[in-house]
């Protein structure tokens, strides 16, 4: 699944973090792994490929970054900072 963030929303990294500004909600700020999520969906990658590229960058099994990744995607979309895209 691939996803893109929705319109409106804007963002900002400041000290490897991201902070995020929607409309009618307060900023909302990513830990680390988020912000790493964040950057990889910005960047047009798909969910197989954010989990094989973070797994490697932190040489980590795939199906712990995996769940972590889910998770934090199926934040950012109930919070309709992304969306899911065809």
């Amino acid at each position: 699944m691939k996803y893109a963030i929705c319109k409106g929303v804007l963002w900002q990294e400041t000290d490897g973090e991201i902070v995020i500004v929607a409309p009618k909600q307060d900023p909302a700020y990513l830990n680390v792994s988020g912000s790493s999520v964040w950057k990889l969906i910005d960047k047009g990658l798909d969910e197989t490929k954010i989990v094989e590229r973070l797994s490697k960058e932190y040489d980590e099994d795939e199906n712990i970054i995996k769940k972590d990744v889910l998770s934090i995607i199926k934040d950012l979309i109930k919070n309709k900072y992304i969306k899911e895209v065809k």
